[in-house]
Parts: C-alpha cells; sequence; structure tokens
C-alpha cells in the first residue's frame, strides 16, 4: 500500500522555503580560484533546468575539486537531485551538507521527505531519517522566526504545518520499521493532527495500531484504516489502492463483527472517515459474540415460549440430557411456541409437525388430543404442549401425546 511519492510533487513545501531564504550569491569575502571557476560557476547560478545544472556542477568539481564555494556547490547539488528525482544521491548530499553545516534546515528537510521511500530499511537508514526528523522539529522555531518579505502568510504558515507534519510522518515510519508501534502510533496521531489529509499516514497508523494487538484499539485501527479507503481530496491515495483497503476493511469488519456488524457498522465509518481524520465519536463495535448475545435478548424477550423449547432441547441434547428425560417423560411440557411444518391430515389434523426455525426439519410431533377443527398453515406458528413420549436426540425429534393447540 506504500503509495509512490513524486519528489517533484511533494517538494513543493520545501521549495517555497529555499527560495525564501535563497543560496546566496558567492560572497566578496570568498575568492575563485580563476577566471574559468568565475564563468562556471555563473553558468550554475543562471542555468534553470536541474539535469543541465547537475552536468555544469560535474564539470565545476572536476575542474576545480577545491574551492571558497563548497557549500553552496553542495547546496546546488541537493536541489538539482531532489529535482531530477535521485532521491538517494539527494540523501547523500544532504548528509554531506549537514557535515559543512550541522543542524541545516534544509538537508534535515530532504533527508526526512525522501527516506521512507528509498526503499531501504537498514539500521542507518532508519537512525539517519529518526534523527533528521527530530533535528527539524527542534529547528522549528528557529526557521520559522522570520518570515521574508517576498513569501504571503499563508504560505510560510502552510509551510510549516506541512514540514511539522512530514517531519511526525517520518519519525513514525522510522519507529515502525523497528517495530516500535507505539511510538509509530504517537508519531502518526500527531502528523495527522498537523495535516489530516495525509491518506498514506491514515494507513500506517491503522497499521501500526493493529500489529498492537491491542483489542481495545481495534476501533481506532478499522478507522483509521477506513480513512484511507474513503478520503478522495489532497494526498488521497490511488483509487485502486483506495478499493482494495476498504474491501480489506470490510473483511475485517466482516471477520470481527460478522454480516450483521459489517450491515451496521461500515455506512457510519465511512461517513465518519470522510469528514475527519479522527473518530468524532465513540465506535464501540461489538464482536459476534457480542452481537449474537444481544441479539439473542432482544428474540428472548420477543419470543419467550419459542426459547422454552431451544432451552429444553439445548438440555436434553446436553451433558445431563438423559437425566432431565427421564424427570419429563410422562409429564405435561411447558408451553412453547414453534413453526408449523405440516398437519396430517391437512384438512382436520390430528398430527402437527413442528420445528423452531422456519423451513427446517420436524423436531416436534405433537399427536393432539382432539383432533383440530381447522388445518395448519406451513410457516406459521402454534403456541403447543403435550405429554413427553418419546424422544431421538440425533436426528433430534420429540414426539408428544395428548397435546393442545393454544
Amino acid at each position: 500500500m506504500l503509495k509512490k511519492v513524486t519528489p517533484l510533487a511533494v517538494t513543493m513545501c520545501l521549495l517555497v522555503m529555499v527560495a525564501a531564504v535563497a543560496v546566496p550569491y558567492p560572497q566578496a569575502e570568498k575568492k575563485y580560484k580563476d577566471r574559468g571557476e568565475y564563468d562556471v560557476l555563473s553558468k550554475v547560478y543562471a542555468e534553470a533546468d536541474p539535469t543541465k545544472k547537475l552536468a555544469l556542477l560535474d564539470e565545476w568539481a572536476e575542474k576545480y575539486p577545491e574551492t571558497d564555494y563548497h557549500v553552496e556547490r553542495t547546496q546546488f547539488y541537493l536541489d538539482s537531485y531532489q529535482k531530477t528525482n535521485q532521491s538517494e544521491k539527494a540523501v547523500a548530499t544532504a548528509l554531506e551538507l549537514l557535515e559543512k553545516i550541522p543542524g541545516d534546515f534544509t538537508a534535515n528537510y530532504a533527508i526526512t521527505l525522501l527516506s521512507p521511500y528509498l526503499g531501504k530499511s537498514d539500521a542507518a537508514t532508519l537512525d539517519t531519517a529518526a534523527k533528521a526528523s527530530k533535528d527539524m522539529l527542534t529547528g522549528m522555531d528557529k526557521r520559522f522566526a522570520a518570515k521574508p518579505d517576498n513569501v504571503p502568510q499563508e504560505a510560510w504558515d502552510n509551510a510549516r504545518k506541512q514540514a511539522e507534519a512530514l517531519a511526525h510522518k517520518t519519525s513514525g515510519w522510522a519507529a515502525m520499521q523497528k517495530k516500535d508501534y507505539l511510538a509509530a502510533e504517537e508519531s502518526f496521531t500527531r502528523s495527522l493532527q498537523t495535516d489530516s489529509t495525509q491518506a498514506q499516514v491514515s494507513y500506517w497508523l491503522g497499521d501500526v495500531v493493529l500489529k498492537q494487538k491491542d483489542v481495545k484499539k481495534n476501533d481506532l485501527a478499522m478507522f483509521a484504516f477506513t480513512r484511507a479507503a474513503v478520503y478522495d481530496g489532497p494526498n488521497a491515495m490511488p483509487a485502486d489502492g483506495r478499493r482494495q483497503i476498504a474491501d480489506y476493511v470490510k473483511n475485517l469488519l466482516d471477520g470481527y463483527a460478522g454480516e450483521t456488524g459489517l450491515n451496521e457498522y461500515w455506512p457510519r465509518l465511512e461517513a465518519m472517515a470522510k469528514a475527519s481524520a479522527f473518530p468524532t465519536e465513540e465506535l464501540n463495535f461489538k464482536s459476534k459474540a457480542e452481537l449474537a448475545f444481544e441479539a439473542e435478548q432482544k428474540a428472548r424477550a420477543e419470543d419467550p415460549l419459542l426459547y422454552k423449547y431451544i432451552d429444553l432441547k439445548a438440555a436434553l441434547t446436553g451433558a445431563g440430557g438423559d437425566a432431565i428425560w427421564g424427570d419429563l417423560r410422562g409429564k405435561l411440557t411447558p408451553k412453547m411456541n414453534l413453526y408449523v411444518v405440516s398437519g396430517s391430515p391437512p384438512e382436520r389434523p390430528a398430527t402437527i409437525n413442528l420445528t423452531s426455525k422456519p423451513g427446517a426439519a420436524t423436531e416436534v410431533v405433537l399427536n393432539l388430543e382432539n383432533r383440530r377443527r381447522t388445518g395448519v398453515r406451513t410457516g406459521s406458528k402454534l403456541t403447543i404442549d403435550g405429554v413427553a413420549a418419546s424422544l431421538t436426540k440425533e436426528p433430534f425429534r420429540m414426539v408428544l401425546n395428548d397435546g393442545h393447540t393454544f
């Protein structure tokens, strides 16, 4: 589910900040080696195409490996590698820049931005990403202390918001790769609190919460996955990915809460997740067992006489069933509510076959004390009792004599 990120699109926030504090033109106290270095450096500053600029930078580095402008050259390399989607080289260059300027915000930003998409999860990569993210957050106030005049306030505020969201996101990614799922949850939560549009982060949040195997957090995991599946605004996941995640969530719901829970919970989840990155009300999803228990309690209240029979059948087929049947045989059963299978003869039955579920096989044969004056309709319910005469446990069949219908 990892979304392929196009660095040029993602780095717009970074480019705003870089533009705000542009790489300075060579200062007077720095010296060119000769006219040749001046010419190539002038071309580097003037070139807008990043691919062509890289060629000029390579020429400069080859002809003048030692230069007073080594910091500027490294900054140019970093910017050009990002713009040409050379992520590994960009990260390596950012690390080089940090050696020259410890704590450099732009270098830490580049590492933080690109590390999750290098396809690497070795210890060095994770530690580097985590440190860069932490240093970004530490340096946030200083970096955004003074807004340049040529940058609109809204763009400046949005750049900070994106930078903070990114730092927490990558911090969470590094923790997730290290299987520190609780720390990852905390970072992803902070990232989404800063920028709620990050569908990928919502998916990651669901994943790390689920992997904690804390049943109390199942609702949060379901919600986070659903957010990734149904959110379709800026920074949404691709349509195919959203469909896959939606199917995944529905399967989780079905496995946990059954079809009843799925039909009840999915519409509610979907509507809430479209509107917010976090639940806006208690979800309180119930398991299959809980829902089944509640449904049974409701059914018992609505039809207690049906459950008189169901409980009796369970007792007769249980461990102490023979003793219970010994006490019941020859005695009048309690009144029970059952579904009609058939009557014989149909017009004025003397015998009625009954069951506890509509359409199921006969479980009770009621031999009436007196024939009914009217027939019985298959599938209708009858309240009956009778004297227990015989019992077969497999398949279950209980015969009652001297029966009555009510």
